[in-house]
């Protein structure tokens, strides 16, 4: 039954994936588009479609091309229904694009980080961020947003890190903090799939504290949540235009 209900959801889970979403996303950086190239605007190009065996779980994830980044629709909105088994719309990823975009090593990256000011209760304190695609622009409009909600909602908001290059936990896949468009906040408090699964494909329970009054506030402004996630990193946002571009939402 488990082998069944895995096959199931690699095949009927994979049916978002608008190459128009990267034009919206970063209209500044990418050129155009289709379902066979992706042409940024200093000439680079990438195949829409990868070689590479995307048949199982572990391959996609592994093995991400720019069609599967887009292939499982984001959600925003108001509400946290838990996701249903191996939802994770922005986990897989293809990192020769986010390497072209943001550096393509730790030198690089680290040319374009700028500090921004991020609101605390006690203050301010200043935080790494890429300036490339305008990162830095929205995070700063997100912190600036958050510090009007009320202190029972802005206490999630403490804590706060972002930039760290370093792989995720387990993979030889660089952390979306390595490119400095990434965010955790509250770690202490908030949840992590991994410290109740032990592997990508294993049955796990959703658990959530953080407030839907933070989540949306990122949205608007291009970063997406890991609470969304079948995977949950409910502490983490990501800043990812492309999963949020008018024609990446789903049609009513």
């Amino acid at each position: 039954m488990f082998k069944l209900l895995l096959s199931l959801t690699i095949l009927s889970g994979f049916i978002y994936a608008n190459p128009q979403c990267y034009v919206q996303g970063y209209p500044d950086l990418v050129q155009s588009a289709d379902e066979n190239t992706l042409i940024l605007k200093d000439g680079t190009k990438f195949p829409y479609h990868t070689n590479d065996s995307k048949s199982s779980w572990d391959e996609k994830i592994n093995h991400a091309d720019l069609a599967t980044q887009l292939e499982q629709h984001y959600d925003a909105g108001g509400h946290d229904t838990p996701p249903s088994y191996l939802f994770d719309p922005g986990r897989l990823r293809y990192q020769p694009f986010f390497q072209a975009l943001y550096g393509k090593d730790q030198k690089a990256i680290e040319k374009n980080l700028v500090q921004i000011k991020w609101p605390t209760l006690k203050g301010s304190i200043n935080l790494p961020v890429t300036k490339v695609a305008g990162a830095d622009k929205a995070l700063y409009a997100i912190g600036q947003e958050i510090a009007r909600l009320p202190k029972k909602d802005r206490i999630w908001a403490e804590g706060a890190t972002t930039y760290c290059y370093r792989v995720i936990k387990d993979t030889d896949r660089l952390s979306m903090h390595s490119y400095g468009i990434a965010i955790d906040l509250a770690p202490n408090t908030t949840q992590y799939w991994k410290d109740e699964a032990p592997s990508e494909t294993a049955l796990i329970g959703y658990k959530n504290t953080m407030p839907l009054s933070i989540v949306q506030i990122f949205e608007k402004h291009g970063f997406i949540w890991g609470g969304r996630w079948y995977h949950y990193d409910t502490m983490h946002f990501e800043y990812r235009p492309e999963l949020l571009a008018p024609s990446c939402q789903r049609i009513q």
